[in-house]
């Protein structure tokens, strides 16, 4: 089928709003010309319909063009434009790299990302917002209370030091900020921490599904997760996760423990299906016995000096263990070399 055999009906209402324009340079933003001319369009009061802009590396941009239906923008690397228009549809903003203006009021914006706006200074309220990325804009310093919100990172915020209450929250994400306190979000089900210094305690989160922990030194204790299915530690290089301890977690299906670690013991886990042990040194792995994992299919030990035997892993289709004191080298995927390997180490 060729466009001219399309209803001009159909490619105006149905085919170009699901479609995202992206143009570098001004002499690209010529629509009509591109789409031709449309019977119902004659009168070109309705061809702004496309609903998604995207703006790329804009040297000749130094102000953005009004589309009174649009409801997606993008701008990356937009240091020329310093100010938004008013787009009362839009529902998704991302701005990127040194934009040096301040946000808009869009009553039904649901998505915002912003990365690198370092001369922003503070966000607006969106009743409706779902989803809120921000990442190196040092100069916000408050969020704001979004009663939808669903979806939160913060990527290297140095001034917010205080989440919200947040009662949808599903997904919490935080690397390089300064907050101190999290909050009992009872949705949540995805919690992932980097580099949060002043973070002390984990809260209850009863559906909690995935848990992330890494460089997170205060934090000295996890929380009976009864739904967790995927855990990860990760210790500095010069300095040991405080967490000496694991918790039965009867749906876990994945396990990492990286790095400097107090953990000395596993735990059984009937559902296991991946477990990664790395020590940044020899001595960094204190984990000295494996358990009976049924289900494992995956299994990698890196930089251990007490584990000695391995277990019966009968769906187990790959195995990787490296500068094992007591183990030898092995990098496979190879079913028949895994076993004949594994019965070396089985304890008699």
């Amino acid at each position: 089928m060729e466009l001219t055999d399309i209803p001009s009906e159909v490619i105006i209402y149905v085919i170009l709003p699901c479609l995202e324009y992206e143009y570098h340079k001004k002499g690209d933003l010529n629509i009509k010309a591109l789409f031709g001319y449309f019977k119902l369009d004659c009168n070109r009061k309705i061809w702004l319909i496309w609903r998604g802009l995207y703006y790329e590396e804009m040297d000749d941009f130094k102000e953005l063009i009004s589309f009174p239906l649009l409801t997606s923008l993008t701008l990356n690397w937009a240091y020329k434009i310093t100010e938004l228009k008013e787009y009362p549809l839009l529902t998704s903003l991302s701005i990127s790299e040194d934009y040096n203006g301040e946000l808009k009021e869009y009553p039904l914006l649901t998505s915002l990302t912003l990365i690198y706006c370092r001369e922003m200074s503070e966000l607006k309220e969106y009743p409706f917002l779902t989803s809120l990325y921000l990442e190196a804009c040092n100069k916000i310093n408050e969020l704001k209370e979004y009663p939808c919100l669903t979806s939160l990172t913060l990527f290297e915020i140095d001034n917010i030091n205080e989440l919200k209450e947040y009662p949808l929250l599903t997904s919490l994400e935080i690397a390089g900020c300064i907050i101190s306190e999290l909050k009992e979000y009872s949705l949540l089900t995805f919690l992932s921490l980097n580099e949060c210094w002043e973070i002390t305690e984990l809260k209850e989160y009863p559906l909690l599904t995935s848990l992330k922990i890494e460089h997170c030194e205060k934090i000295s204790k996890l929380k009976e997760y009864p739904l967790l299915a995927s855990l990860e530690i990760i210790g500095r290089y010069n300095d040991h996760s405080k967490i000496s301890e694991l918790k039965e977690y009867p749906l876990l299906t994945f396990l990492n423990i990286l790095g400097g670690c107090e953990i000395s013991e596993l735990k059984e886990y009937p559902l296991l299906a991946s477990l990664e042990i790395i020590g940044r040194f020899k001595e960094n792995s204190k984990i000295s016995e494996l358990k009976e994992y049924p289900l494992l299919t995956s299994l990698k030990i890196t930089n251990n000096s007490f584990i000695k035997d391995l277990k019966k892993y009968p769906l187990l289709t790959y195995l990787k263990i490296i500068k094992c004191k007591h183990l030898e080298d092995i990098k496979t995927n190879n079913i028949e070399e895994i076993q004949q390997y594994i019965k070396k180490y089985i304890l008699k």
